[in-house]
């Protein structure tokens, strides 16, 4: 999708921002991928799982939140990646996602706790209710989303900032759409996102940047170049012992 097709399909007008849970780093770097392309696109995979889930998408014409439409935003080639988003590939069995065919067509607020209305609730109460989308569609429930810590309920990303990171939709978009940066380019803006969010400003050099990130450190000048072209981080160059270390800021 181009970036005027993913801010319709995203509602970006009338949407709730969501938070990334800080530990999706290293969760992400204990699990076995087939490269770090594909480390990166199960990152952006669950940050567009979180906001569609969390904004109740499906509610409205729900086939287009397939999830043959949710993996084309990131790649053409579905079967490449069908190991991770498949019904318990690595993102459900690493309890970040569950496949599920019961959705949230709304959400509210119920003594200031947030609720989701449910497709299955909502038939029991309307049994010849028409579905709006394929006999074999599903979704996918991000569970660091509604229960993050001890299996306690409402301790998700939805219900508390704490340790969290935010992506603003519209960068998500802007860095998404940029062909030059897609999913490894919204990856390593995670990070940093995150580093910012614990520091003002965040120093580091390139090579300790792409330990962290764990790419190799011509990835890293690339695409922090393409990053702080589109203007969506901002870094200043300090010389420090000989070596070149860089203020990261959002």
């Amino acid at each position: 999708m181009n970036k005027h097709s993913l801010e319709k399909w995203l509602e970006t007008t009338n949407c709730v921002e969501v938070q990334m849970p800080n530990e999706i780093f290293e969760d992400l770097s204990k699990a076995e991928f087939k490269s770090f392309n594909h480390k990166c696109f199960a990152y952006a995979y669950y940050y567009l799982t979180c906001y569609i889930y969390r904004n109740a998408l499906y509610g409205g014409e729900t086939d287009q939140y397939s999830q043959h439409n949710i993996i084309n935003v990131f790649t053409s080639d579905k079967s490449s990646v069908s190991y991770i988003t498949k019904s318990e590939g690595i993102m459900d069995s690493m309890n970040y996602t569950k496949t599920t065919t019961d959705y949230p067509i709304s959400y509210y607020m119920d003594n200031d706790i947030l609720e989701f209305g449910l497709i299955k609730e909502l038939r029991k109460k309307m049994p010849d209710l028409e579905m709006n989308h394929s006999p074999r569609f599903y979704a996918k429930e991000p569970i660091k989303g509604m229960t993050r810590f001890d299996g306690e309920d409402y301790t998700g990303t939805f219900y508390s900032f704490q340790n969290t990171h935010k992506i603003d939709v519209r960068n998500f978009i802007e860095i998404i759409s940029d062909k030059k940066l897609g999913h490894v380019g919204l990856y390593i803006y995670g990070y940093i996102s995150m580093m910012c969010d614990k520091f003002s400003k965040y120093r580091i050099t390139n090579e300790e940047l792409a330990k962290m990130v764990g790419c190799s450190e011509r990835t890293i000048k690339s695409y922090m170049v393409k990053l702080e072209k589109i203007g969506v981080i901002q870094s200043t160059k300090i010389t420090l012992n000989n070596k070149t270390q860089k203020f990261y800021s959002l």
